[in-house]
């Protein structure tokens, strides 16, 4: 039997290369906290994988030797500068794995030997100066089977990125076996980059909703403690114990069913039990604890390994009588809540609360409740070929809250745990915390959720759907193209004045024409694809324009033009009138409603163009939300944007289950399909489109959805295209309620300013004659 011999590699044998990113708000938090306790160990995180396969110590280190150099954070230390903690990214670590054979033991001394080596593990603390914050031991019982202890600080992982591991491990050991290269997918993305991405974020006004929120939300906040056997010593040791129960299966059922009743997770019901229980215990009405959420709400961070978490607050009010019903309802509108305003770091809500930091306490909260469906992600097993794996509870590091509860599935059932700090409890107490906690859980009773009324008043005209479409050919015949003219739609006809004509894809116009005037027509062209199964060739942005152009031309054969464009078609509209100029009409203006212009994005470097979408889906995604709780928008067609929901058929599996309701959710998924897949169309046809300067005048409507700051121009990037006059005005209203009574009434006073300042500019060029 091997002794062990800590695998951290000292500093001087690291390669000098390294990188240097910020540090995230958690880590700063984290480092400052072990640099305070250097001897304790509670921010470790420990995890056991049994393993079997036909496995060999060498096969193991080289593979996990192999992630240590694909994911950063693994060969990530920390480095205190006058500008604040850094992440120092070594550009090689030596890896080195430590073996304890337990093959010559019965079975009974071989666990015993596992439990000494795990708790060694999770109770060693890793030292601020290490290169990286990652050790494993191997302990196996024979050629096929053994137990893997893996211990990471805080700093560097949390529970998704293990779940990555674990799948990436399973793959290299089954590719190293066969003898090819592993199957793994691209890394994109390191967590450095992460928190490059992260700062930018925090210091734009995209949080600045969360921050009010949360200001609301912890006003009057006051720390929630449970008593202790003891008084609290004025230096925490983390000392801890967990203590578990395991769920009878009918339980578990019940409590599973209650939440599907109720028409929420089965964290609100478990949460809730818990507040209930707690407040028994203390007689306090107001009980607050920590829970610990992703913040991997992006697709491009699925893959990323490193801590993407947030702590966030749950404060439920239990007052006398208050049913387990009342109280899960409300954690789940909580919940709701702390979901849609996620990214505000639990260190701003620290300040927030007026918390003072110290050293005898936890942080902000003293109770904290996780709940985690599986370690590994993707069930209890992960297999490929003849290797698999499956975990094990974990050994306890140390206690990081006073009291820690959490519900774990395992494949014997549903565990509920509390991990409680020995110094202020004894161990009848935790006991005595989680029986009353299981108490409540016993009452659950599956209590059909309330029926929610329409929303009042609710707007429905930006749900109409246009008729038309160019044609599945994209080149449109004379007959396609006067088939087409006959489905425009006609507003103030009769008008006099020059017309605007409008490339359409969804928008309700008739507001904006009776803003403009009766004397001034406005011709609505439908211009997305029409068609359930789009099968259209790949063309040139020009081309399209061209037959947008055709289609105009029959509409109003001579010029003088108004052009305006809706979104992507914006970009259209301005070739629209290149090409017309081109033939020798005049364009007296082009109107881009809400589009950006083709090559902003596309020619931004590649760390800009991320953060830019993770900052517009951190906008989208709260939004969207409440258009789904408000029921304007399907709660499937809400869950479906995500790719791992998609990936793991998740609301295949709500619907079947009853979580969700389908209420005619596949219709609106396929009406969302169908239009996705042709407005997609038109937009990949103009990602290659760059458009040519252009001196004519311009008016950019910009709805007051789009964000701002560095990444998002004021002009949406026209600026750099446009030389003639070039006007841009805000909108209220989100991207697809510009057109609603508020803001066509800005837009139209906009539009007849500018036709006033065209009318006038011409009279004064005919008065001063040739």
């Amino acid at each position: 039997m091997n002794s062990i011999a800590l695998n951290i590699a000292p500093v001087q044998e690291v390669e000098a290369g390294h990188a240097l990113f910020p540090a995230t708000a958690c880590q700063v938090r984290y480092w400052h906290e072990q640099k305070a306790s250097p001897k304790a160990s509670a921010l470790n995180i420990a995890f056991r994988l049994q393993l079997s396969g036909p496995l060999t110590a060498a096969g193991i280190e080289q593979v996990l030797g192999e992630l240590v150099a694909r994911h950063e954070i693994l060969r990530t230390g920390f480095l205190m500068t006058g500008a604040g903690l850094r992440q120092q990214v070594w550009s090689r670590v030596p890896f080195r794995l430590d073996v304890v054979d337990l093959g010559g033991l019965d079975e009974q001394a071989a666990l015993s030997e596992a439990q000494r080596v795990g708790q060694e593990q999770a109770r060693t603390p890793f030292e601020l100066s290490c290169a990286s914050f990652f050790r494993a031991v191997w302990l196996p019982r024979s050629s096929t089977q053994g137990e893997l202890q893996l211990t990471f600080h805080s700093l560097v992982m949390d529970g998704w990125s293990f779940a990555i591991l674990v799948r990436e491990l399973v793959e290299g050991l089954a590719a190293l076996h066969a003898g090819h290269d592993p199957d793994y997918p691209d890394v994109d993305l390191h967590h450095g980059d992460y928190a490059l991405w992260k700062g930018e974020f925090l210091a734009s006004a995209a949080i600045d909703r969360a921050r009010v929120h949360w200001r609301e939300e912890l006003k009057g906040f006051s720390r929630f403690d449970v008593a202790g056997d003891r008084p609290r010593p004025q230096q925490r040791r983390f000392q801890g114990v967990i203590r578990s129960i395991l769920l009878p299966d009918a339980l578990s059922e019940r409590l599973i069913a209650a939440a599907k009743a109720q028409g929420v997770t089965l964290f609100s019901v478990a949460a809730a039990a818990l507040a209930m229980s707690l407040q028994k215990a203390t007689g306090q009405s107001k009980v607050a604890m920590g829970t610990q959420m992703s913040v991997r709400d992006q697709q491009e961070l699925e893959g990323v390994i490193g801590p993407l978490i947030n702590t966030v607050i749950l404060r439920l009010d239990v007052t006398q009588g208050s049913t387990l019903a009342d109280v899960t309802a409300q954690c789940g509108a909580k919940l709701s809540d702390a979901i849609e305003h996620l990214h505000l770091p639990f260190e701003e809500m620290m300040e927030i609360a007026g918390e003072v930091s110290g050293m005898h306490r936890p942080p902000l909260c003293s109770v904290n409740f996780a709940l985690q469906q599986s370690f590994v992600g993707m069930g209890d097993e992960v297999r490929r070929q003849e290797f698999a794996a499956t975990t094990s509870p974990s050994f306890n590091a140390g206690a990081l809250y006073d009291l820690n509860f959490f519900m774990v599935r395992r494949p014997e059932g549903w565990r509920i745990s509390c991990e409680g700090d020995t110094d202020l409890y004894d161990i009848e107490t935790i006991d005595r915390h989680l029986a009353q906690w299981r108490e409540v859980l016993e009452t659950a009773e599956v209590v059909p959720q309330r029926a929610l009324t329409p929303a009042a008043g609710k707007d429905t005209a930006a749900t109409e759907q246009v008729a038309g479409g160019v044609g599945v050919s994209g080149f449109l015949s004379r007959a396609e193209l006067e088939a087409k003219a006959h489905n425009v739609v006609h507003f103030n006809e009769e008008g006099s004045q020059t017309p605007i004509i409008v490339l359409n894809n969804i928008a309700v116009l008739y507001e904006l024409a009776r803003q403009v005037g009766d004397e001034r027509p406005i011709v609505d062209v439908p211009m997305v694809p029409n068609t359930p199964q789009p099968n259209f060739p790949l063309r040139a942005f020009e081309d399209l324009a061209a037959d947008a152009v055709r289609l105009i031309r029959l509409i109003q054969p001579r010029g003088p033009y108004i052009l305006m464009g809706y979104c992507v078609l914006g970009a259209m509209a301005l070739e629209a009138a290149h090409q017309l100029r081109r033939e020798g009409e005049t364009v007296e203006l082009v109107v881009l409603t809400d589009s950006w212009c083709p090559g902003y994005r596309e020619t931004m470097p590649w760390y800009d163009r991320l953060l830019r979408k993770f900052q517009v889906r951190m906008d989208d995604i709260p939004r969207d939300y409440r258009l789904a709780k408000r029921g304007e928008m399907s709660m499937i067609a809400f869950l479906q944007q995500f790719r791992t929901v998609r990936w793991l058929r998740l609301t295949q599996l709500a619907v079947k289950f009853g979580i969700l309701k389908n209420d005619g959710a596949n219709n609106m998924i396929d009406d969302n399909l169908w239009y996705g897949r042709n407005i997609g169309y038109l937009r990949d046809q103009q990602v290659r489109y760059r458009p040519k300067p252009y001196d004519g005048d311009v008016q950019i409507f910009r709805s007051g959805q789009v964000l701002k700051g560095r990444l998002f121009a004021h002009d949406m990037g026209w600026g750099e295209v446009v030389s003639g006059k070039l006007v841009v005005t805000e909108v209220p209203g989100m991207h697809n309620q510009m057109f609603r009574a508020a803001g066509a009434a800005v837009m139209g006073k906009q539009l007849l300013e500018r036709f006033a300042e065209t009318a006038h500019d011409e009279q004064e060029t005919a008065d001063e004659g040739p």
